[in-house]
């Protein structure tokens, strides 16, 4: 099922309160069984758009670009992209996170979202990019394998979570853009 008038923008300071719950809601859905119950259960919207306030306002480093996607007046998701995280080629970005409301999934706002994404990340001039995902998301996972960002074997456990999280690295070289002639 698609949804009319889906359009994808920067992400602005007054969209900080709705990506926290976005964010929250998201994760409480993905990662029950993951992550532990008191760690999902005590996620604050509160303090979450506090720091989403924050980072748009101050972006982390190597967090260049916050995008949104709403439709109609609801925005719904948001992905977070830029230079790709440790000792990465230069022209290797990162997907550092992408995340729908759950009351969006399979509705066709995570692919025009996806899709924008990788055309930011071709704008800023990567030829490859990578992203994290759970070892056991299987919908993230098939999300991304439909759109040629398949698993290259790399591993990660994220510590900063007990019990830690194992992700793999799924990435994707674009195609090579041909100037006019």
């Amino acid at each position: 099922m698609t949804t009319p008038d889906i359009s994808v923008r920067a992400a602005t300071v007054h969209d900080a309160a709705r990506l926290a719950e976005i964010h929250i809601a998201a994760w409480r859905a993905t990662y029950r069984g993951v992550m532990t119950d008191e760690y999902l259960d005590g996620l604050d919207v509160g303090r979450a758009a506090s720091a989403w306030r924050r980072n748009i306002l101050e972006p982390r480093q190597g967090t260049t670009i916050h995008l949104v996607v709403q439709s109609a007046d609801e925005v719904a998701g948001f992905a977070i992209l830029g230079p790709a995280a440790g000792d990465a080629d230069p022209g290797t970005g990162q997907l550092h996170a992408i995340n729908v409301h759950p009351d969006w999934w399979a509705r066709g706002v995570g692919s025009v979202l996806f899709a924008a994404a990788e055309q930011q990340l071709i704008a800023l001039g990567y030829d490859r990019a990578f992203l994290w995902v759970e070892k056991g998301n299987d919908r993230a996972i098939s999300f991304y394998t439909n759109r040629r960002w398949l698993d290259d074997g790399g591993t990660l456990e994220d510590t900063s979570f007990d019990p830690a999280v194992a992700e793999r690295r799924h990435s994707r070289t674009f195609p090579a853009v041909r100037s006019p002639k």
